[in-house]
């Protein structure tokens, strides 16, 4: 399977845009004078950017490899339940927050919604020539 070029530069931005997000978070954490986005957005942008990352990767590689939405649905289910768990009930290296699971779950949204127009528009199958 091959991914058609526009669909490729959505997921090119998609991840910069996470990795920026990330970014603008670490930068502030290092020094709390550079502020690149609002209070509220960087204490929970990270949640966003890490779950919207680990689904568009994770899925990327099921969807050109042949795989099944199906299983991008499963692990999408299982990484906003485990993200909702962890941010609201089990307070080990983090406080519980209701709202990094919100922001959480909105990324793997956006994510699922991505990589589902990918499957339905976005890909390819590949003749290969065997001429020889």
């Amino acid at each position: 399977m091959t991914i058609k070029k526009k669909y490729l530069i959505i997921y090119l931005i998609l991840i910069a845009v996470c990795g920026l997000l990330m970014l603008c978070r670490w930068l502030n954490s290092i020094d709390p004078s550079i502020i690149l986005l609002p209070d509220y957005l960087l204490l929970h942008i990270t949640n966003f950017a890490i779950c919207t990352m680990l689904l568009l990767v994770f899925g990327y590689v099921v969807l050109l490899c042949g795989g099944k939405m199906m299983i991008i649905t499963i692990v999408a289910i299982l990484v906003a339940i485990l993200s909702t768990v962890y941010e609201c009930f089990l307070p080990m290296i983090n406080t519980p927050d209701i709202w990094d699971a919100v922001f959480g779950v909105a990324g793997i949204a956006i994510a699922y919604v991505y990589l589902a127009m990918l499957r339905k528009r976005g890909l390819t199958v590949k003749q290969i020539n065997l001429d020889l």
